[in-house]
């Protein structure tokens, strides 16, 4: 395990026009809506995560509020729906839907992983089926594939955590020796598995889980000016959002920067730390826009 100190984190002498920001500007995201509420007007409060699914289904974890707040997406409105309360649920940080519509958010107060069923109501907390040592889990954040399969970033135990859909023990791959503090966790459509270096600014890829992590893209100081927060893969490119820093930072899949997107403010469009991204099957971008307290859709062009 790895302990990173506050000033660590922060990149504060890194100015905007000092990027070297060259790079061709091929993908770009178009502001088209924004929610500040569910059904019964009951505002959104520094929310962390969201989740996309079918049918324009939107899911935020609404974490200042301790519940999870379901949103419709259709014609350039988002439609909110009812929150979901559970007890078992505290804290929620991020949040992934699998094929069944499962809802699974972690509990970032108790650290652990919850899973609702697609009415809402708690099923299970995630149990760590057959793990090897360290047998404590601290998960810092996770993904899902297009198997169902779990992809837990273990903080404690410095590795990333294989299950299947039932939270049974498949495999266990280490974190780069050479990391400084992995921040966010990806499986991308094809399975591999990609890792965000928030401290040390690169990215890490192991093709479909089978091997080791490799360095992907290599140094990313000239396109990322402060500590990423997360990451998030859609076809052929990769997203990658600078929560303190107040953009959007697009990435191919070789790792390479393309284009720098959203800039920090209070205006819709604008964003105040963005957390968890996720991208629909029509290439529709859900912000979960923490301290702006609401959830934002763009639409990705390429």
């Amino acid at each position: 395990m790895k302990t990173v100190t506050c000033a660590a984190l922060v990149a504060a002498g890194l100015a905007a026009g000092s990027l070297g920001l060259s790079a061709a500007a091929t993908a770009r995201l178009t502001y088209l809506a924004s929610a500040y509420s569910d059904k019964l007007e009951v505002g959104l409060r520094l929310p962390e995560g969201v989740t996309c699914g079918a049918d324009g289904q939107v899911v935020v974890a609404d974490t200042g509020n301790n519940r999870l707040v379901r949103f419709t997406y259709r014609d350039r409105v988002l439609v909110a729906g009812l929150a979901i309360t559970v007890p078992q649920l505290t804290s929620p940080s991020r949040v992934h839907l699998n094929s069944k519509g499962d809802i699974f958010a972690l509990d970032s107060r108790q650290h652990r992983i919850v899973r609702l069923g697609a009415d809402g109501q708690f099923k299970s907390v995630l149990a760590y089926g057959g793990i090897p040592a360290p047998a404590t889990v601290v998960p810092k954040s996770f993904a899902i594939d297009a198997a169902d399969n779990l992809y837990v970033l273990d903080e404690f135990g410095w590795r990333v955590l294989v299950l299947d859909g039932e939270g049974r023990f498949q495999r266990a791959l280490p974190l780069p020796a050479d990391a400084r503090f992995i921040g966010d966790l990806a499986v991308d459509f094809e399975g591999n598995v990609l890792l965000i270096d928030a401290i040390g600014r690169r990215l890490y890829s192991s093709p479909k889980a089978a091997g080791p992590f490799a360095p992907l893209g290599g140094d990313l100081s000239a396109s990322v000016a402060t500590a990423p927060s997360s990451i998030t893969p859609t076809r052929g490119l990769i997203l990658v959002a600078e929560g303190s820093g107040g953009t959007i930072d697009i990435f191919g899949r070789d790792g390479r920067f393309s284009a720098r997107q959203l800039t920090e403010g209070w205006e819709e469009g604008q964003v105040r730390y963005p957390s968890q991204l996720c991208v629909n099957d029509k290439d529709e971008v859900f912000i979960a826009d923490r301290d702006n307290s609401r959830l934002q859709a763009f639409q990705l062009t390429r």
